[in-house]
């Protein structure tokens, strides 16, 4: 093992130093792709902690999702009111200015007799 690890920090071996572990221990049930050697964590629990952490976090998420929501329609509501009364209001003013303008038509008419009368 120390020939191996003086070519490797010699720089004339191409070996990784994993390389060199297994060659000189063989490969162990141990091995973890991405961590290396050493002691294979607990999957069982990790994962069963890992699936609570993501089912208390989807809870919270889906709690924020309905907060907003309840507060979006609540503004939506509101809007709505607010169309319906600037509705009212404009059919309310169309109708005065039908009103208006059907008076002034008349007083013109009046007007336009008057003065032929004249």
């Amino acid at each position: 093992m120390i020939d191996l690890k003086a070519l490797y920090t010699s720089g004339e071996s191409s070996m990784t130093i994993d390389e060199i572990v297994d060659a000189i221990l063989g490969k162990k049930s141990g091995y973890i792709k991405g961590l290396g050697y050493g002691p294979k964590p607990n999957t069982n629990r990790a994962t069963q902690r890992r699936t609570a952490e993501l089912e208390d976090s989807l809870r919270k998420t889906k709690e924020e999702a309905a907060s907003v929501q309840f507060g979006l329609q609540k503004r939506l509501d509101a809007a709505e009111v607010v169309v319906e009364n600037q509705q009212s209001q404009i059919e309310t003013l169309t109708s005065q200015l039908d009103t208006l303008s059907a008076r002034q038509d008349d007083i013109m008419k009046q007007l336009q007799h008057f003065m032929s009368l004249s």
